[in-house]
């Protein structure tokens, strides 16, 4: 299987779907879907007419961490990029939407929880994995999973790289949505394609640069960012084909980003 098959990527109008698909290895990453992913994620991020994209995974997986048996490309091995493929989709400008149908383990968890929002089943199964393989916590995880559940929580799944359901994966905030697993695609889809024909590319940028960056700043610097950029935002700078009239603002016909 070629590295284009092994990825899917499949336009909706303004929403790019891609499916990782190695469904007889539950998707499990190799090097070159790794590279894929990343050429796929810049590509939309440059391309105007695509404003969200959906990850999910083909069958009955969602991704079942980085396949050890798949040869390693050049590139690949031995590099510090290689652990930050995975998280590309939380520097990404646009809205990058996870429908989590199955398994994510180890890389394909932190794959799955470097999304913005995360829709999933509650049979799909999560777990870190890394250390009942005898690795450390890889891809980000160590930094991401305190911010989402909690110290303790974190230290708990990737100590113990003990297996929770989607039920509970919602419960400790890994997750956003629990949704039937015949109807996790189609109603991660839908929200995507919602944010894509009501809201503004350039906000929903915005957005994502001031959570992310907030992450790791303190609250006063918080603040005052976001003040600026309301302040570029009511001069229309946000979207300066657009009128300001607040009686406008649910109405279709924002710009897409340059």
């Amino acid at each position: 299987m070629s590295g284009t098959d092994e990825i899917l990527a499949e336009q909706h109008e303004a929403v790019l779907l891609l499916t990782l698909n190695r469904p007889e290895q539950l998707n499990a990453w190799t090097p070159t879907m790794r590279s894929r992913y990343v050429a796929l994620l810049e590509r939309a991020d440059r391309d105007p007419s695509v404003r969200v994209v959906v990850l999910t995974g083909s069958g009955s997986g969602f991704c079942a961490g980085s396949d050890i048996t798949a040869p390693p490309d050049s590139e690949d091995l031995g590099t510090a990029d290689t652990h930050h493929r995975l998280s590309l989709s939380m520097r990404l400008r646009k809205p990058v939407i996870s429908a989590i149908n199955g398994a994510a383990s180890g890389a394909g968890l932190a794959a799955a929880l470097f999304t913005d929002v995360r829709f999933t089943t509650p049979e799909a199964g999560f777990t870190t994995a890394f250390s009942r393989d005898g690795m450390v916590a890889e891809h980000g995880l160590a930094w991401l999973l305190p911010k989402l559940v909690g110290l303790g929580t974190a230290m708990d799944l990737l100590l113990s790289a003990r297996t929770i359901d989607g039920t509970r994966a919602h419960e400790l905030g890994l997750v956003d949505r629990v949704v039937p697993s015949d109807q996790v695609l189609a109603e991660t889809m839908e929200y995507a394609a919602t944010l894509a024909r009501e809201c503004s590319p350039a906000s929903m940028a915005a957005v994502k640069q001031r959570v992310y960056s907030g992450l790791d700043t303190g609250l006063e610097t918080a603040v005052s960012d976001a003040g600026l950029h309301m302040i570029t935002a009511l001069r229309g700078g946000t979207d300066p084909t657009r009128e300001r009239d607040t009686r406008q603002r649910h109405e279709p016909g924002f710009p897409p980003l340059d």
